[in-house]
């Protein structure tokens, strides 16, 4: 009886393992975006794993009637690799009341107004008058606000938020 039950698992094993050779299935593409799709930010697959799975960001952003406004991104892969995911977006305005926490999906678009090689952080990717835009600076390091039309923030304006060790 026990050699039946081990039979038994090894055939539902080798059912369940997928054939050489064969990649996982990737989400389908949306012909009319330029998204970077489902894994491999760096378009080679190889570093893959060794993309952090959640990113945070912190700095101060420019703001109309305040000094300005402390800003915290974090973005959640969905998984190892993924070109999107989750986001918690925390700002507070300096010199007056709490903090500000907006969550949603983000999604990665390749090119900007400057560089169509640019990679962009999309925050709520669904929803056009909601979205906002940062610009990826090296391999993660930093990142930019960008205009809605991807265009960078007015010189001499902070616009930058530094990666959290």
């Amino acid at each position: 009886m026990r050699r039946l039950w081990l039979v038994l698992l090894a055939v539902v094993l080798c059912a369940c393992a997928r054939p050489p050779g064969k990649a996982a299935p990737r989400p389908p593409a949306a012909p009319t975006i330029t998204k970077v799709e489902g894994p491999a930010l760096n378009g080679q697959g190889d570093d893959v794993a060794m993309e952090p799975l959640v990113l945070t960001f912190e700095g101060v952003l420019p703001c109309a009637d305040c000094s300005g406004i402390r800003t915290t991104l974090v973005l959640t892969r969905k998984a190892a690799g993924w070109a999107e995911g989750t986001y918690r977006l925390t700002e507070v305005h300096i010199d007056r009341g709490g903090p500000i926490v907006t969550t949603g999906d983000w999604t990665t678009l390749r090119g900007s107004a400057m560089d169509d090689n640019d990679t962009v952080y999309e925050l709520n990717p669904d929803q056009a008058d909601q979205a906002r835009h940062f610009l990826r600076v090296g391999d993660d390091r930093a990142i930019r606000a960008l205009t809605r039309d991807l265009k960078p923030l007015a010189k001499g304006r902070p616009d930058r938020l530094e990666r959290k060790q």
